[in-house]
């Protein structure tokens, strides 16, 4: 069957069209075209929601059996409504995605957290197939946490565990969801580029004495969210992605000398890139229970 994928992130909107042959199966989903267009997050709730509806449109979607969103923001998994949303995208919370878009385009349409879809995609397609539990952080804009306690699909095995607002620093750099000190503030490509270089493949393979101390306090408290985290939930393998784990080979393996020092929860790098949201969103609603989507 033919399905599309979105991944609503505060910087792009990434959508995909993906055929499934066997919706358990990892192996039969594949992608057969890839797009990306900017979501326009400082416009507010409603040129985000129009941007999604275009990058919907892309496709011919009328011969499509399954369109699913993951979007940021803290999206209730049983009816697809934003309930929480940072300043990053004004207006967003609130916002009954699942339901517009269902009206919009006269069929069902499932809504789930970015961080969450990204999970669900490394959990069952990716880099967490072989483990029951899974955590992910996913740094780009912002920093997204999520955690799978088993390979189920409901409102009680996953859970959005919102990583990216933990108090990391007491009194800290002000966040955009109001607080001070938010992880976020500190693990993200947004923090990276403020207090580091705007060019992040410049960042990582410097040896500027300045940039590598950013370097070397961005693997302190990307080490610390995680041991943290991984404390409370207790995964078997903890998995990162998002856009900075595209430059990987340029500081992953300083970051593990950081992180082993800490923790002993197993850890890798996403295997699906940046295609992990639309793939997981595909995957979590042929395969998940909603109760009101």
């Amino acid at each position: 069957m033919l399905t599309i994928g979105v991944d609503v992130g505060g910087t792009g909107i990434k959508s995909a069209l993906i055929k499934v042959g066997d919706v358990k199966c990892a192996d039969t989903y594949e992608i057969l075209d890839f797009s990306s267009m900017p979501t326009q997050a400082s416009e507010g709730s409603e040129v985000v929601v129009r941007n999604i509806i275009k990058s919907i449109e892309r496709y011919d979607w009328q011969k499509c059996d399954l369109i699913a969103v993951a979007s940021a923001g803290t999206i209730d998994w049983d009816s697809g409504t934003v309930t929480f949303a940072t300043a990053t995208i004004p207006g967003y919370a609130g916002t009954e995605l699942s339901r517009i878009l269902t009206e919009y385009f006269g069929r069902r349409v499932v809504v789930i957290n970015d961080a969450v879809g990204a999970l669900i995609g490394e959990s069952f397609l990716g880099a967490g197939k072989k483990a029951e539990s899974v955590m992910m952080f996913t740094i780009g804009t912002g920093l997204g946490g999520s955690f799978l306690a088993e390979k189920t699909l409901d409102a009680n095995s996953v859970i959005d565990t919102k990583s990216g607002h933990m108090t990391l620093h007491e009194g800290g750099r002000k966040c955009t969801c109001g607080k001070a000190g938010c992880a976020e503030q500190y693990v993200s490509a947004t923090a990276l580029k403020k207090y580091g270089n705007d060019n992040l493949y410049q960042l990582f393979r410097s040896s500027d004495a300045a940039e590598k101390k950013v370097k070397v306090e961005f693997f302190k408290d990307l080490a610390r969210v995680i041991c943290e985290s991984a404390g409370q939930y207790r995964p078997d393998l903890v998995v990162i992605g998002g856009g900075v784990i595209e430059l990987s080979e340029y500081w992953w393996q300083n970051f593990l000398k950081e992180y082993k020092r800490k923790c002993d929860v197993p850890i890798a790098s996403a295997s699906l890139g940046n295609k992990a949201g639309v793939l997981g969103s595909v995957y979590a609603m042929a395969n998940g229970a909603f109760k009101n989507q």
